[in-house]
């Protein structure tokens, strides 16, 4: 790293340790044209510690914690610090000291903000009114809530351990119980997200109840088939992520089954029957040994038709083979047998012929007889 760039981000430094708390976000996010200067990515490493041993990152962690209804930038701005805490994070090689905070005490900390700043942001979408001239600005709020849980999702996928803290922080769960539409169906997602990225291993069965409760609440409340289909594939991604999750499905939610029939034939009919399966099956292996004799019976009946199919072209093969063969040689028969009637015909002309002849020759030898003088 030159010196320019150290001199650039001592100076950012500087700003922030002299400037109001109101200036500091667009003081900060300078750093993204240092880091965007920096074109490779060994250059990027270390301008990202440099950052870190300036105490830049551990500024933009506290700082999404904030209300940013007042700053310049608003709600955009804290969106776009949230995506420079990120990668400012990303591929950070620090010495081991640094590193064991860094890994225990300050990711940790990082995700909490971030879903805190997520749970700022949804009271701000929820508090603008559904009415036609805020459209705009429910849409700008929806796409922000929606960005920075996309930045913890990139997250998790750099460091896996990261996605117990996500599941078991308990803004996540508040995030989950709103009777909103639309941020309901992202936080689905990003659970879902989040435990096909990491598991559940790790996570308390009392919070998989939590999330559990609020999703078959979901599941037996609303009408709108497209909660009821996220609701449903989260349940499935839970089941499969841990074999806990099947056990308690059984236990606590023994009337579930009946209910789900009002969701048939609403468009998620794969989603609903796995579901189903889980509240029928006694554990996770057994569900998966379900779907593995589904598959074995596809599997043989594709075989098993195809086996037929093959039989039958070649009995159509054999039959067009032997009608082929039975025309020939009742063709040769036939010429056959025509050629000894026209022998037949040949002989019997040539004796009646030769009949004629003869009948001819003695007639005429009586005739000859008959004109003789009787004395001769």
């Amino acid at each position: 790293m030159n010196s320019t760039v150290q001199k650039k981000i001592r100076e950012v430094a500087k700003q922030v340790s002299t400037l109001p708390a109101c200036e500091l976000p667009q003081a900060l996010l300078s750093l993204q044209d240092i880091l965007n200067d920096a074109s490779m990515r060994s250059e990027q490493n270390i301008v990202k510690k440099e950052i870190w041993s300036a105490g830049l990152t551990q500024v933009l962690c506290q700082l999404v914690r904030q209300d940013f209804t007042h700053c310049p930038g608003g709600w955009q701005c804290a969106v776009s610090l949230a995506a420079l805490l990120c990668e400012c994070i990303l591929g950070l090689d620090l010495l081991l000291a640094d590193s064991q905070t860094f890994q225990k005490t300050f990711l940790p900390l990082v995700i909490e903000n971030l879903i805190l700043l997520c749970k700022n942001l949804q009271e701000k979408y929820l508090q603008i009114p559904d009415f036609e001239q805020y459209k705009s600005s429910r849409q700008d709020a929806l796409k922000f809530f929606t960005a920075v849980l996309d930045v913890t999702v990139h997250l998790v996928m750099s460091y896996k351990t990261l996605g117990g803290k996500v599941l078991m922080s308990p803004r996540l769960l508040q995030l989950l119980i709103t009777d909103d539409k639309e941020t309901s169906i992202v936080v689905m997602n990003f659970i879902r997200s989040i435990v096909e990225l990491s598991g559940l291993l790790h996570i308390a069965e009392n919070d998989i109840c939590c999330f559990l409760d609020e999703l078959v609440y979901k599941l037996t409340s609303t009408s709108d088939a497209i909660i009821g289909r996220s609701a449903t594939k989260t349940v499935n991604a839970l089941a499969e992520a841990e074999s806990r999750v099947v056990h308690l499905l059984n236990r606590r939610f023994i009337g579930l089954k009946p209910l789900l029939k009002r969701w048939q034939f609403k468009g998620f009919q794969p989603e609903l029957q796995k579901l189903l399966s889980f509240l029928t099956a006694e554990s996770a292996a057994v569900t998966e040994e379900q779907e593995y004799h589904a598959a074995a019976v596809v599997i043989q009946s594709t075989f098993r038709g195809y086996k037929t199919r093959q039989m039958l072209h070649r009995a159509e093969k054999a039959l067009s083979s032997l009608q082929r063969k039975y025309r020939e040689t009742k063709a040769a028969n036939m010429q056959k047998k025509l050629a000894d009637q026209q022998q037949r015909a040949l002989q019997e002309q040539l004796v009646a012929s030769r009949q004629l002849a003869l009948r001819n020759v003695r007639n005429k030898h009586l005739h000859y007889i008959g004109i003789l003088p009787a004395g001769a």
